[in-house]
């Protein structure tokens, strides 16, 4: 990942654009429909149910826990389970898995399938456009010195001590895209390998729309979004940590 840097091990175990529409002419046989334009290519079909939590607050004032039952996600993989794209009434989503190759090669993918979802589903308008990157970032040591990979740690007061255990902090980035809105979130996650440390780095830029669908302008917040990702990756990270990315050589 890097507007700049490219690696040749990227810490990328799963980018996704998800696309929210409204007005869309979805009806029982557009699943099918689809299915025959990306089956060559996405061989695999399956179905996902989705739950949402919720809380919701009686008359007086207690709080009720439950659990809301979202219309289910056809999901198309490809055989090599490196690529998913996920279908349902106002959305779709296109997933790239590991192996990450670059941008360039997941954005083929992305305008692919929603120029086959526009042609016949026919959205009205694009409520809100979401990309997310999800990084795994192993360390080859049993304890570590956050400053010394990481830019974006949580601190803790000298009067605990200077180390911490597990951990989870989540922040809300401003940006320079207007409309745009980046989170991050930064945790420990259980190591692979004995002697080792495991880290996910989580960023999720959204962008409100509600406009009128045009492929210009779907492109530019796609552009935007995965600006704000990969300049905020780049800025938590440090030196020492790109080196076990194993930067590419720039080109001449």
């Amino acid at each position: 990942m890097g507007m700049d840097r490219r690696y040749r091990k990227p810490p990328v175990v799963e980018a996704l654009c998800e696309m929210y529409f409204e007005g869309s002419e979805w009806d029982d046989t557009l699943i099918g429909q689809f299915y025959e334009r990306v089956k060559n290519e996405f061989p695999n079909k399956r179905q996902r149910e989705i739950q949402e939590a919720q809380v919701q607050f009686s008359a007086a004032g207690e709080a009720v826990a439950g659990v809301r039952r979202l219309p289910p996600r056809m999901q198309f993989v490809t055989e090599a389970g490196d690529r998913m794209i996920q279908l349902g009434p106002d959305l779709l989503v296109v997933n790239q898995l590991r192996p990450y190759a670059s941008f360039e090669e997941w954005e083929k993918t992305l305008y692919s399938a929603l120029g086959t979802y526009g042609e016949l589903a026919r959205p009205r308008a694009l409520a809100r456009l979401g990309m997310r990157y999800i990084d795994r970032v192993i360390l080859p040591v049993p304890t570590v010195r956050m400053e010394d990979y990481f830019t974006l740690y949580p601190e803790i007061p000298p009067a605990l001590g200077a180390a911490h255990g597990a951990f989870m902090l989540r922040v809300e980035i401003p940006t320079q895209r207007q409309g745009h809105r980046l989170m991050v979130t930064f945790g420990s996650a259980p190591p692979e390998q004995p002697n080792s440390m495991a880290f996910l780095l989580d960023f999720y830029d959204v962008v409100e729309r509600g406009g009128e669908v045009t492929l210009d302008a779907i492109r530019n917040d796609v552009r935007m979004a995965h600006e704000n990702v990969i300049e905020t990756f780049e800025a938590s990270i440090t030196d020492r940590l790109r080196t076990l990315f194993e930067p590419e050589e720039k080109q001449a």
